[in-house]
C-alpha cells in the first residue's frame, strides 16, 4: 500500500513539473518570406505609354497564409509555421509594378480617360505537391483585362507552373517567385501588343524633354482577345 502511494505521489510530482514547463514555453514565430529583390532581366520591349493598374484576388489570397495543396485536391490547406510577410496579391502586384513600370509607368488610378487601365484578377498562388510527394511546383494564374473607359480592349489568360527545388515551404517560395517573373514578363509582352508605344520626347530649352504629341489614342487597333498563355518550366 505504501508503495503504491508513493508511486502515485512521484508520478503526480512529475506530472506537476511538466505542465509547469509547457506554462512557461514561448511558441516559436513563424517563418516569414516575401518575393525576394527582383534581380531577373525584364524582356527588351520598346516603352510603352503610362497604364493604371488594379488587382483584385479571393480572401484566401488577401492575408498571409502560404497554401498549399496535394494534387487536384479541393482541401487547401496552409502551412503552420510559415507565412507570408504581406498578402499574396499584395506581394504580386508589388512585384507586377516593378517590372511593368521598366516599359512605362504604372499608375495605381487613371488621370485622364484615355488613359489605358489594366484589371488584374490574381485567381491561384500556391504550391502543389504530387500524390505521391515526390515533387511539386508553384502555380499561379492571372486573368488581364485591358479597359478603354468602359469598354474591353483585350484580355489575356496566364498561367504559370514552375517546378519547386525542394519538397517544403521554401522550394515553394522559390517556384511562386519564379512564376511570379514569367507571369510578369508575360504580360509585359502582351501590353506590347496590344497598348500603343510611348512618343518620343520633344526637346524644350531650359526645360530639358518634355513628352511629345498626346499619345491619343492609347490603344492598337483593332481591338484584340488572345488566347490562355501557359508556361511550363
Amino acid at each position: 500500500m505504501k508503495m503504491r502511494r508513493a508511486v502515485l505521489i512521484l508520478t503526480l510530482t512529475i506530472t506537476s513539473a511538466l505542465a509547469g514547463c509547457s506554462i512557461g514555453r514561448v511558441a516559436t514565430p513563424p517563418s516569414v518570406f516575401d518575393l525576394g529583390l527582383d534581380a531577373k532581366p525584364v524582356p527588351a520591349l520598346p516603352a510603352r505609354v503610362p497604364i493604371a493598374m488594379s488587382l483584385q484576388a479571393p480572401p484566401a489570397l488577401s492575408d498571409t497564409s502560404m497554401i498549399w495543396r496535394v494534387g487536384d485536391s479541393a482541401a487547401p490547406r496552409a502551412y503552420a509555421t510559415f507565412r507570408w510577410a504581406s498578402s499574396p496579391s499584395e506581394l504580386v502586384r508589388q512585384r507586377l509594378t516593378d517590372r511593368l513600370s521598366r516599359q512605362g509607368p504604372v499608375l495605381a488610378d487613371r488621370i485622364n480617360l484615355q488613359m489605358p487601365q489594366l484589371q488584374l484578377s490574381l485567381m491561384q498562388f500556391e504550391q502543389v505537391y504530387a500524390d505521391n510527394g515526390q515533387s511539386s511546383e508553384g502555380r499561379l494564374l492571372l486573368q488581364a483585362v485591358l479597359l478603354n473607359g468602359r469598354a474591353v480592349v483585350a484580355q489575356k489568360r496566364i498561367q504559370v507552373q514552375t517546378p519547386a527545388p525542394t519538397q517544403d515551404a521554401a522550394g515553394g517560395v522559390a517556384a511562386l517567385r519564379q512564376a511570379t517573373d514569367e507571369a510578369a514578363d508575360q504580360l509585359a509582352q502582351w501590353l506590347a501588343g496590344v497598348v500603343q508605344a510611348a512618343p518620343e520626347a520633344t526637346p524644350r530649352r531650359g526645360f530639358g524633354s518634355i513628352p511629345g504629341p498626346s499619345y491619343e489614342p492609347a490603344f492598337d487597333s483593332p481591338a484584340k482577345s488572345s488566347a490562355t498563355s501557359r508556361s511550363v518550366n
